[in-house]
């Protein structure tokens, strides 16, 4: 009897001692278990992180703005090209280094191979061999027009025009003399006296608001 009762101590001892042994591994393996679940959250948040983008400069955004657009030109030189997009124009330009003239400057002198005053607008030019020639207009229509013409080394000669259809022509005369201008291929007749001149057209240009230059 005082056997058995001594081992009761030793049995009651190896019982907390299992029980802290298991109270231990379930906390190791508990603690384990939350490390797990921790690692894909981790991994996740780093999968989610946007790429860094470069915001680009002032200066940079300036050097690719599109190239301002090329002035109109004002006057008719070697290189000019008019009328090239064949939009309505208002006028033909006058030569580079012929300014049009003033309604005063017309009504002292008249006008000039560069139109103007009453007769802005510049209907049609022929360079021929010895002149230089201008249908000057009050407006687009060509209803009403004046005829400048100036020989090589002569004097600007102003003179009221018509239109003679059947010739497809521009003509004015003065004192006797006859000015004919074939719209069709810039040729200048000039008839004095019973003879005729002509001069082949160089170059020419009709304000017919198509392009020249399809």
């Amino acid at each position: 009897m005082s056997q058995t009762a001594a081992q009761r101590p030793k049995k009651a001892l190896l019982i907390v001692v299992a029980l802290g042994l298991v109270a231990v591994v379930a906390f190791a393996l508990w603690r384990l278990g939350r490390d797990d679940q921790a690692t894909p959250l981790s991994a996740g948040t780093q999968g989610t992180t946007e790429p860094f983008t470069t915001i680009p400069t002032s200066e940079a955004t300036t050097s690719k703005r599109a190239p301002k657009a090329t002035a109109a030109p004002t006057c008719e030189g070697p290189g000019t090209l008019f009328n090239v997009e064949g939009v309505e124009q208002d006028s033909l330009l006058p030569d580079c280094g012929v300014t049009p003239v003033s309604t005063g400057q017309q009504q002292k002198s008249g006008l000039g191979l560069g139109c103007g005053g009453t007769y802005p607008v510049i209907l049609y030019k022929t360079t021929t061999t010895n002149a230089k020639t201008s249908i000057c207009g009050k407006d687009a229509s060509g209803e009403s027009f004046r005829f400048v013409t100036r020989p090589t080394g002569g004097e600007v000669i102003d003179l009221p025009g018509s239109y003679a259809s059947q010739l497809d022509a521009f003509v004015a005369k003065q004192n006797g003399t006859s000015f004919t201008v074939q719209a069709y291929d810039g040729t200048l007749l000039i008839r004095k006296n019973g003879s005729t001149t002509t001069q082949k057209s160089s170059e020419f240009i009709s304000l017919d608001n198509e392009s020249d230059y399809d």
